[in-house]
């Protein structure tokens, strides 16, 4: 169960009508350019999402080499990261880009939507129905529909991947069960597109992105628009779970089983039996552990949180409602 579960929601083309009307001019029209960048996109300080400078890519990259080093569930025996990138080897490849204000414009805009309909918080209508996008992935599968039927640029080509990398991907569907085939066309679209946005363009919003801004002001814009609209919003706090997949592929097994008609001692081995217990009791101890680990962060971090602002998204509902969201201030497990 999750906190959302068996909650009234919009229905899917309520959801598309919904931001038809939230933003009736698209993610670019000039009513956001109004709001965002009064004057001019090239003059306003959000460029630096899409235009980093060298500085801004080297603490980007020193934090995520630290972070990945620090990682709560990397293993004491995981080789050593490599070596902390320096300034001036990000300034050495540096090189400027042209801005593109229409295509950085919406994708920021997407990107801000996503961290408010998504990452487990809940916008919710004065009928109380939850207009939910779906899971993260989901919600980014939405949002690129959304502005993949809005007029505008296409996104910026996408990096080519290697062909033999591609090849074991996406293997020829010559000869495949035209099923699988389907579902291996449908993987290739939503992870490499047909000149369109993807999932991947919008899944985790801006979090590759937000400490090049103040994102501040794009979060107000869509809370005025979502306040207009009658349509609250309620916030969580982030937290990373572990799931145990094992309990899944036991029924799956057990189904499997009693479609070929085998019995559930069929070929049981007491010494192997034996072994796969003592093998699952030391997972169920790696699982505890683990979990107790990923608590007693989330525990840090919530204290740490309260000891600082509020997130951007916080500050700016309270700037445009008057008042702190419900779920904050967050509270710290006992």
């Amino acid at each position: 169960m999750t906190p959302f579960d068996d909650k009234p929601e919009f229905t899917p083309d309520e959801l598309t009508a919904e931001f038809a009307a939230l933003f009736p001019q698209g993610w670019a029209g000039a009513d956001v350019f109004a709001e965002l960048a009064p004057r001019g996109w090239e003059a306003s300080p959000l460029t630096a999402v899409c235009h980093p400078s060298a500085r801004q890519q080297y603490e980007e990259q020193l934090r995520f080499h630290r972070n990945l080093a620090n990682f709560p569930l990397r293993k004491p025996d995981a080789p050593p990261p490599p070596p902390e990138p320096t300034l001036a080897e990000i300034e050495a490849g540096y090189e400027p880009s042209p801005v593109e204000p229409e295509r950085e414009c919406r994708e920021l805009v997407g990107q801000c939507l996503w961290d408010i309909f998504s990452d487990n918080h809940e916008v919710v209508a004065e009928d109380g129905r939850w207009l939910h996008l779906g899971s993260a992935r989901g919600s980014g599968g939405f949002l690129a529909d959304v502005l993949n039927a809005q007029p505008g640029p296409p996104p910026a080509p996408r990096p080519e991947m290697p062909p033999d990398l591609m090849a074991r991907m996406f293997p020829s569907t010559e000869g495949m069960d035209p099923k699988v085939a389907e579902i291996m066309e449908e993987m290739r679209r939503e992870m490499i597109g047909d000149g369109g946005y993807t999932y991947l363009d919008f899944y985790m919003g801006t979090h590759a992105v937000a400490e090049r801004a103040d994102l501040r002001p794009v979060y107000e814009m869509i809370f005025r628009r979502l306040k207009a609209r009658g349509h609250d919003w309620e916030y969580h706090f982030p937290r990373i779970g572990l799931v145990d997949f094992r309990p899944l592929k036991k029924q799956l097994d057990e189904q499997a089983r009693r479609e070929k008609g085998e019995s559930e001692f069929e070929g049981y081995d007491p010494s192997a039996a034996f072994e796969e217990e003592q093998e699952e009791q030391k997972r169920d101890e790696e699982i505890a552990a683990m979990r107790e680990s990923l608590d007693e962060g989330h525990r840090e971090a919530v204290a740490a949180a309260l000891e600082e602002e509020p997130p951007a998204t916080v500050q700016a509902y309270r700037a445009v409602y008057g008042d702190f969201p419900q779920g904050w201030p967050p509270e710290v497990d006992e």
